[in-house]
């Protein structure tokens, strides 16, 4: 009778996303969707097309029979080298393989991750940025196994190892800029040299299958493009139209915040200012390297310009991290409605609900400062006769 107890919460949930993934059945089922992009880019790998908008265009009309703006080749070339394999199949086949191998890497972590966290099969039946991830064709959640095993790792000592597997990380490396941050302030020198050396490997990796001009290509294409309209709609701000614009605010990060309040740069770098002197503080109070692992994670998704609700799947190896090693009641709590289509639905809404994500990450990193600095307390106060 327990056991139908836990699992008819689970059984719920799983019918509820169901319920939800029906309204986007024909697009996923024909992988109309960002999958078409890694399809793409394994396609393009090793060719000067590969960062090309016009070639991205056209190789995606020859697939899906229309284009699709905003999905070109985005990803550095180590990707778009081990992509090509699987780019060598025929679309559908190569989308189903990669959505078994996506879902089955959120499930491994799940099922290995249970054990320490009872709940953890709930929230991920009822994740909204799980299902969006897997009806989008993200490979998203194959973030939550990477890091998981890099844990696994550590635990065991083998610090080189973990940092090797952390080097994956880079497939989209925008969301974890916290974590060098956090090795090098905790002098995780075998860990971060690990890192190094499998990012040396990737890159080679890049190099061989894509070309000496990969490289130059993906900063220039890709990587300044990007930040030189960053800065040219900074430019803008003055103008009503910048912080405004439908791309921006639908953003659950810092950079969304600022959008929706009709902010301007200097709040958006005030608050990113803000994010990492918490993030450096906790790093001096607290050797946890766990939980200074998963807060790393919360901050790389605050500060991170092009996160999005898929993206938030990180937070489940955060939610492992900050149960076991934060007994804080509010920054527990609070995490627990974060892992809920609660906050989700609410963004999708827009306008000012759409503030109500990035607060609550914002106030989550405010919460495991404050858990720290309460546990630190109960020690200095804690009686002799309770030792």
């Amino acid at each position: 009778m327990s056991r139908v107890l836990h699992w008819a919460p689970v059984a719920l949930g799983i019918c509820f996303l169901l319920s939800l993934a029906y309204l986007q059945r024909e697009r996923a089922l024909k992988g109309q969707n960002d999958f078409v992009q890694l399809y793409t880019s394994g396609k393009l790998a090793g060719t000067p097309g590969l960062y090309s908008r016009p070639a991205n265009l056209e190789l995606i009309q020859s697939i899906l029979g229309f284009t699709m703006d905003g999905v070109e080749c985005t990803r550095p070339p180590f990707y778009a080298a081990i992509l090509k394999p699987l780019a060598a199949l025929p679309y559908r086949i190569a989308y189903v393989i990669f959505s078994l191998a996506t879902f089955s890497s959120f499930l491994w972590f799940v099922v290995r991750f249970s054990k320490e966290c009872s709940v953890l099969p709930f929230f991920a039946a009822i994740s909204v940025p799980l299902l969006s991830a897997i009806c989008d064709g993200q490979d998203t959640p194959l973030l939550p196994a990477i890091l998981g095993v890099s844990i696994l790792l550590t635990r065991k000592g083998k610090d080189f190892a973990a940092g090797m597997i952390l080097s994956l990380c880079a497939i989209k490396f925008h969301l974890f800029l916290f974590l060098p941050v956090m090795l090098v302030l905790t002098k995780r020198w075998r860990t971060l040299g690990g890192a190094a050396c499998g990012t040396s490997v990737l890159t080679a990796l890049g190099i061989l299958i894509c070309g000496v001009d990969s490289i130059a290509q993906y900063v220039k294409g890709v990587i300044w493009s990007d930040v030189s309209g960053m800065i040219a709609r900074q430019r803008l701000s003055a103008g009503e139209d910048q912080w405004l614009n439908s791309t921006a605010t639908l953003k659950p990060n810092i950079h969304g915040f600022v959008a929706n309040v009709h902010g301007d740069a200097r709040l958006e770098f005030l608050l990113i200012a803000a994010v990492l002197v918490a993030f450096c503080w906790l790093t001096q109070k607290t050797t946890n390297y766990e939980l200074l692992f998963g807060a790393s994670l919360i901050c790389g998704l605050l500060v991170s310009f092009h996160s999005g609700i898929v993206d938030d799947v990180v937070l489940f190896p955060v939610f492992v991290l900050v149960l076991a090693h934060c007994d804080y009641v509010p920054a527990r709590s609070l995490l627990a409605v974060l892992l809920s289509p609660i906050p989700y639905f609410l963004f999708l809404a827009r306008g000012p609900y759409a503030t109500v994500l990035p607060v609550m990450l914002l106030t989550l990193v405010g919460l495991l400062c404050l858990g720290q600095i309460a546990a630190q307390r109960r020690i200095l106060y804690r009686s002799p006769a309770m030792e």
